[in-house]
């Protein structure tokens, strides 16, 4: 009787490890970043299985929206399509590998595609390196940031990222609350830092939370700050 139940049980375990991985999906939410007021607000996106309807908001993130795993190509469209074949290859596209999970699509303008005029840029989320309560910034900017978030000092050189820890003392168990965020930029690397800005902004222990600096076509850099709360 021991050997049909070891059986039995080996084959629970191909199951599980066989059937179980297939069944694993990635999830991508979106951000339009200065969204031109005549660009669109819905598209659909197609990962080469599925095509869904999503939101593209430009101030906060989108639902989180299943997409399939392995390495795929997402393509932003005006319309679902009855053939993918007939897909334009001048559609806003964006190519990801298999080793990404989760993951951010950041959207931006593109009024020379005539297809959907946006251009997609994908961020990994990889939650072994980017945990819940850290932030990821992203300096996109041709100018050296500084900034202090509570206790962290953040430097950023020009279009580079990094992931910092809690804005409160490490000597602290780690709690929710506010904090005052103090940004500086220096532009060349004998000048002085000059200051951007001082704000007070919250900070959620239960949450990812994503900076972007971007040009503003002006003296100073502007700056976004989103949490990423997944329930």
């Amino acid at each position: 009787m021991k050997i049909p139940c070891i059986i039995f049980l080996s084959f629970l375990s191909f199951f599980s490890s066989t059937y179980g991985e297939e069944a694993k999906t990635r999830t991508c939410r979106i951000l339009f970043l200065e969204r031109p007021a005549d660009a669109p607000k819905l598209l659909h996106l197609f990962d080469g299985t599925t095509f869904q309807e999503v939101d593209l908001p430009s101030m906060n993130f989108s639902p989180a929206y299943n997409i399939s795993s392995g390495k795929i190509q997402l393509r932003l469209l005006p319309a679902k399509v009855e053939d993918p074949k007939t897909i334009s290859p001048d559609a806003p596209s964006v190519e990801i590998t298999a080793d990404f999970n989760d993951l951010y699509l950041l959207i931006s303008s593109d009024p020379d595609n005539k297809i959907t005029p946006v251009k997609i840029e994908a961020i990994s989320l990889d939650s072994e390196r980017f945990k819940v309560g850290q932030a990821m910034w992203f300096n996109r900017t041709d100018k050296t940031i500084e900034a202090k978030f509570g206790d962290q000092i953040l430097s950023l050189e020009p279009d580079s990222s990094k992931i910092i820890d809690t804005p409160f003392s490490s000597n602290a168990s780690p709690n929710s609350g506010y904090f005052s965020a103090v940004f500086t930029y220096r532009a060349k690397s004998d000048d002085p830092f000059s200051p951007i800005t001082e704000q007070q902004w919250w900070y959620d222990i239960n949450s990812r939370h994503v900076g972007f600096i971007q040009n503003s076509g002006g003296k100073l850099p502007k700056i976004y700050f989103f949490r990423d709360f997944r329930s």
